[in-house]
């Protein structure tokens, strides 16, 4: 993870926050909670617990995607809020134990904000990580020392199942979203080990953690979606946020799901990805997409779990790099949960679906035509399906 100074045009709204981070060595704060794992180096790398010298205030909205969402917060906002945060951390080796890696594990399955004594070895730097995974991260220091000074409050349903070391780690993450606990305290909860059995609990790299719930959850909805009846009609929803458009096209058959992501400077293509997985279960990671592959899986999933319909998939995700900042997977993940609270378009058939969406998004039919493998192959059993009806006669 690569440190590097915030953009200019950000600075203005963010230097009174500079002058206070770069002259605090010790200070009293209360993480919203905040950890991070690096991947770098793993399993000796850098962890550490995000946390702002703001002793007094409620600083949860410091690190909840989903409440950003609904405030539909810019990523000029998003990113004032983050610099507000340090970034004290250690070098650890995650597979023993450690006085940071006890504190990580007290912070992160707390519902509200904890208050940390936190001593630095040197005064921050003001530079920021951006990455399409994690969140914005600032401020880094190394940490001399570390202590809680008050109780952590964890709801009794989430201290039972992080206590249960006879539950396997995917059980526990279910167990959790079942009970109503946000998915980004779920990732956190990951992150640092206190999920699975005793013996192989152990901290996560925070960019793993994020993919590998959004995949653990998405991949149980699925298993239920494949028992429930196909859709009727084709089913476009639409939503934008942050300069990121999505498409989300639901198709009358069997469950196939393909996410085809184009940026786009001055309404051009500079380059594209996508990741796609028929009826059987994916086996290998989502390499293109990456980590927005599970996040929108997740949104969709969750749509057709609650209607009890059957459906294959083609997202269609357009960035413009106009104004576009890697911000972390979570703007997926929200923006496709709230595209499904909008009214969609009902097609009566592919064609004029893909048709719409090529106008709307400004995406040349063949071009879209020419990369989804979902679309290509359920033309062709519409086809297949059509001539035997004919020769039927």
């Amino acid at each position: 993870m690569k440190f590097s100074s915030i953009p200019k045009e950000l600075l203005s709204r963010v230097y009174k926050w500079k002058n206070v981070i770069e002259n605090i060595k010790d200070f009293s704060g209360k993480s919203p909670p905040s950890v991070f794992v690096s991947s770098v180096n793993y399993p000796i790398t850098n962890v550490g617990i995000l946390a702002p010298p703001e002793p007094n205030k409620d600083t949860s909205i410091l690190d909840f995607p989903e409440v950003w969402y609904k405030s539909k917060l810019s990523a000029l906002e998003i990113v004032e809020l983050r610099s507000r945060l340090i970034y004290s951390r250690s070098r650890a080796n995650v597979r023993s134990s450690s006085k940071i890696i006890d504190i990580m594990q007290e912070l992160a399955p707390s519902k509200k904000p904890v208050e940390l004594d936190i001593e630095l070895k040197k005064t921050p730097r003001f530079k920021f990580a951006f990455d399409r995974f994690f969140r914005p991260i600032g401020n880094p220091a190394p940490i001399s020392s570390v202590a809680i000074k008050e109780n952590p409050k964890i709801e009794r349903k989430v201290d039972y199942i992080i206590s249960d070391t006879d539950l396997k780690a995917k059980e526990a993450s279910l167990l959790l979203y079942r009970k109503g606990i946000p998915v980004s305290r779920i990732q956190k909860i990951f992150s640092v080990g206190l999920l699975g059995y005793s013996t192989g609990r152990r901290l996560v790299p925070t960019r793993w953690s994020i993919t590998a719930v959004d995949s653990i959850l998405s991949e149980n909805n699925i298993r239920e979606i494949k028992n429930f009846e196909i859709i009727d009609k084709p089913i476009l929803f639409r939503n934008s946020y942050l300069v990121n458009t999505f498409f989300i096209l639901l198709i009358p058959d069997n469950w196939q799901y393909e996410v085809l992501e184009l940026f786009m400077k001055n309404n051009r293509i500079i380059e594209m990805w996508y990741d796609y997985e028929f009826y059987l279960p994916r086996k290998t990671y989502a390499e293109n997409v990456a980590g927005g592959y599970y996040a929108a899986r997740l949104g969709v999933t969750e749509y057709l779990v609650k209607i009890k319909r059957q459906a294959s998939v083609f997202i269609l995700r357009t960035i413009r790099s106009e104004s576009s900042m890697p911000l972390g997977v979570w703007k997926v993940r929200e923006t496709v949960r709230d595209a499904f609270n909008k009214k969609p378009i009902v097609f009566e058939s592919l064609n004029e679906a893909i048709a719409f969406i090529s106008f709307k998004s400004r995406i040349d039919q063949k071009i879209i035509l020419s990369k989804s493998l979902i679309l290509k192959n359920v033309k062709k059993q519409k086809k297949i399906v059509n001539f035997l009806k004919f020769t039927q006669l």
